[in-house]
């Protein structure tokens, strides 16, 4: 847990100046930027983004892993729990099947949120690591003031998360058949 809290407390973009630093320049383990197009293959294509992944995903990894541990600890501490783990199962079992699905609710809210923060925070990492994506083509459309792309950027983008949302709605439905709609 206080990886994940040092993870919620540092910005991306200085994430990525500190895996730049340390993985990229002292270690040589991955370039430090830039991009390899899949036509060159798949493994350098990867090598060029570890480096941004790790950067923009650790905190919303984090968010989602306290968000996972604190609605597990409320379940765990229910009388359905309680009274399986009394009966005999095994713990596997009520952690896995039970536990999991009574605590989905919140975890998916949180995955669901954090696609906003991502596509975001995907702006500030493309420039720090100097990778062509949607980020970079915004940041180029302000500077040349072409609000019509800038238009279509904010629009590609609230779709993304309007598309999010909707499936993560559907999951609730997955995930809890209580959930879903009856027929009248």
């Amino acid at each position: 847990m206080l990886l994940s809290l040092l993870a919620l407390a540092v910005p991306s973009f200085i994430l990525g100046l500190l895996l730049i630093l340390l993985l990229g320049v002292l270690l040589a383990l991955f370039p430090i930027g830039g991009y390899a197009p899949l036509e060159e293959g798949l493994l350098p294509h990867l090598r060029y983004l570890v480096l941004p992944a790790l950067a923009l995903g650790s905190t919303q990894a984090a968010l989602i892993a306290r968000m996972t541990r604190a609605a597990m600890a409320e379940v765990l501490d229910r009388n359905f729990i309680r009274t399986l783990v009394a009966k005999g199962m095994r713990g596997g079992n009520v952690v896995g099947v039970h536990a999991l699905r009574n605590a989905l609710f919140p975890i998916l809210t949180a995955v669901g949120q954090s696609m906003a923060s991502l596509l975001s925070g995907a702006i500030v990492v493309e420039t720090v690591f100097n990778i062509p994506g949607l980020g970079q083509l915004l940041i180029n459309s302000i500077a040349r003031r072409d609000f019509a792309m800038i238009q279509g950027i904010v629009l590609v983008v609230t779709v993304i998360c309007v598309l999010v949302n909707l499936l993560v709605d559907l999951l609730y439905g997955v995930a809890d058949p209580r959930v879903r709609l009856d027929k009248p």
